[in-house]
């Protein structure tokens, strides 16, 4: 007897078309930001921070997330056997933000002033001055991601967030009209990642929209 695919090909078949499902898109997201309490000031603050949010180009590092453990094997007479290590490679999230770099007036370049003045909370190379991680970390970071009509289906909260490194203003160059980008490494030890309804790392009882 032939062994026949479970699906012919037709559009009929196909129940992302048929139920019109949406795809996820990796260009509706928003980034929500707190700073640490040392930079909390009349300037760090308020609407303020919403500019961090709006010059967002892109998020990378996400994968840290789905962590799972590693491969290994033992091996006798020749034959490998495979099993999972028993614990994680890492258990952290480092991961990293792209911004736009601009002008609010003709010198006030708010975003880089700002991860500069965090990144010298951790080390300050003009003075030596080094500050603990109370001091250094923010609350939290938060990233919602949306469909199109703007309803959001995943969040993913950072906990007690630092930075790990600045780049991106490494080269000038007379033959480039890109405009200046700014790359900004974070770290957290701890996360929460909901979606419409499961919670990883909490209670994953059903959530309905009203919750």
């Amino acid at each position: 007897m032939a062994i026949q695919i479970s699906h012919l090909p037709h559009i009929k078949n196909v129940k992302a078309g048929m139920e019109k499902w949406d795809p996820m898109h990796q260009s509706i997201f928003e980034v929500g930001f707190t700073v640490p309490s040392a930079l909390a000031d009349d300037v760090f603050t308020g609407d303020e921070l919403a500019i961090l949010s709006q010059q967002v180009v892109s998020i990378s590092g996400l994968d840290a997330l789905q962590k799972v453990a590693g491969v290994n094997s033992q091996k006798f007479l020749g034959v490998d056997v495979s099993f999972l290590n028993p614990v994680l490679d890492s258990t952290t999230a480092e991961f990293s933000i792209v911004f736009n770099l601009n002008l609010r007036n003709t010198t006030d370049a708010y975003v880089l002033n700002l991860f500069k003045a965090w990144g010298r909370l951790s080390y300050d190379i003009g003075n030596g001055h080094r500050a603990l991680k109370k001091n250094y970390t923010c609350d939290t970071m938060h990233i919602s991601e949306a469909n199109r009509d703007g309803t959001v289906w995943r969040e993913v909260i950072f906990k007690d967030v630092f930075i790990t490194a600045l780049a991106g203003l490494d080269t000038l160059d007379y033959n480039s009209s890109d405009a200046r980008q700014l790359t900004v490494t974070f770290r957290a030890d701890y996360w929460e990642e909901k979606t419409a309804n499961y919670t990883i790392g909490g209670d994953n009882e059903s959530k309905t929209e009203e919750e």
